[in-house]
């Protein structure tokens, strides 16, 4: 009996001295901070505790830093995974620690279960077509945090905003606004019921700056189905933009061709361009321009 009892307690000190081992902790930049999760730019995303405690990075004190998009963190884990400390600097952080270390930590796809109601708007396929993945799962309707995250050409302008347009929008070109991570990322995260399936393509504000796809023609909507999860992280590359290129000058774009009646629809050409002509010929150049007709 007493070696029954020593046995049990030397195994239950085990535990307890495994459970109080040393915390641990990564370092890295922040894509969001909400609704009780932390994410870090690497797509992963934790669990963080109702007391978590926010410093400086640097002074180790108090600090008036918020957690945010492209702020730098230090984040420490307990045992559980539950990130209980977040030491916070706008400048980047020495590495320190491994995601790989945490990754069992990361929240994971939840247990979905069957709930038929969520699909009376799914279409059934013809006979002797195959189901889509959409209409062949069941899903709670549990909210999910989707996060997108978006790489944009490398000549974009910086002053640009970056947009998520819909087709539950109707396509709005300004449907859902990103924040900017850096110089080639935009962010933005949202909440949508699992079951929720939508078509998206990414702009800048208007139709005319749609993304393109890699070959320079239109684009075919990416399709979003939120499953069951407790967060997604979409990522997505915008390779093109319809309304410029690399090494290309956006100017506007005439709405009319040349006619004797209108003939400089065109902005920004040279000035003293004869007019066009019926037949393709050109008149003589305007009044005050060389070679034009005395008046």
């Amino acid at each position: 009996m007493k070696r029954t009892l020593s046995a049990l307690a030397a195994a239950t000190l085990a535990i307890l001295l495994l459970a109080a081992g040393p915390p641990i902790v990564v370092s890295g930049q922040l894509l969001a901070y909400q609704e009780g999760y932390v994410f870090f730019t690497t797509g992963d995303g934790f669990h963080v505790a109702h007391d978590i405690v926010l410093k400086d990075a640097k002074t180790g004190g108090a600090t008036a830093i918020k957690p945010a998009p492209r702020v730098w963190a230090r984040a420490t884990f307990d045992a559980s995974g539950t990130v209980t400390e977040l030491d916070l600097s706008r400048a980047p952080l020495p590495p320190q620690g491994s995601f790989a270390d945490v990754a069992r930590f990361a929240v994971a796809l939840s247990t979905p279960a069957p709930n038929p109601d969520l699909l009376q708007n799914i279409e059934t396929p013809p006979p002797g077509e195959p189901e889509t993945v959409a209409a062949a799962r069941h899903f709670t309707g549990r909210p999910v945090l989707v996060t997108f995250i978006v790489q944009v050409p490398p000549y974009t302008p910086f002053t640009s905003s970056v947009y998520i347009s819909t087709d539950q929008s109707g396509w709005n070109a300004q449907a859902v606004p990103m924040d900017r991570v850096d110089a080639l990322h935009y962010e933005i995260t949202r909440r949508y019921n699992s079951g929720t399936i939508f078509r998206y393509l990414y702009d800048r504000g208007s139709l005319q700056s749609q993304e393109v796809a890699q070959n320079g023609l239109a684009r075919v909507p990416r399709e979003l189905v939120v499953t069951d999860a407790d967060v997604r992280v979409i990522r997505d590359t915008v390779y093109a933009w319809q309304d410029s290129g690399p090494g290309q000058v956006n100017q506007p774009q005439p709405q009319v061709m040349p006619t004797p009646y209108n003939p400089a629809p065109f902005p920004n050409l040279p000035n003293c361009l004869p007019p066009p002509q019926p037949g393709g010929k050109h008149g003589p150049p305007p009044p005050g321009c060389p070679g034009a007709p005395p008046p």
